[in-house]
């Protein structure tokens, strides 16, 4: 290793990762490697934040803004700690990001098609007194 070559202070711990994960990914993959992870979450943010415009009404937004919460929470820490280092960590970075960019996975209610029965109208009874006169089937 080079750190131990030229650190100017004595100390018997054993450093062998960077506490900043982007440093770490630059060192490790080069600019070529770590321009892909820009790449990767610039567009997995581009493709979350088009899902999220009504996030208030639509189920899919709003678990996508949880994800894009989750991300960045996972991103800033990234500045300070390794814990991309970490299987679990990275997993639920990767799942997040999973999550955030796919397509809506859900519809509300009303943009559905709604089902139509094969069965006239004139063969639904209209009020109460008559579903209850007619005779019980088994099904």
């Amino acid at each position: 290793m080079v750190y131990p070559q030229f650190r100017t202070f004595y100390t018997n711990f054993f450093v062998n990762e960077a506490h900043n994960d982007y440093l770490q990914l630059l060192i490790e993959t080069g600019f070529v490697g770590f321009g892909i992870m820009v790449w990767l979450v610039v567009t997995i943010y581009a493709r979350a934040l088009k899902k999220i415009k009504n996030w208030s009404n639509e189920v899919g937004g709003a678990v996508t803004l949880a994800c894009l919460l989750g991300l960045t929470g996972i991103l800033v820490h990234s500045t300070v700690d390794f814990n991309l280092q970490i299987p679990a960590n990275a997993a639920l970075f990767y799942v997040f990001c999973t999550i955030a960019a796919a397509e809506p996975f859900a519809q509300p209610a009303r943009k559905r098609r709604a089902v139509r029965s094969s069965r006239p109208a004139e063969e639904f009874p209209d009020t109460a007194q008559e579903v209850l006169q007619q005779p019980a089937t088994n099904f």
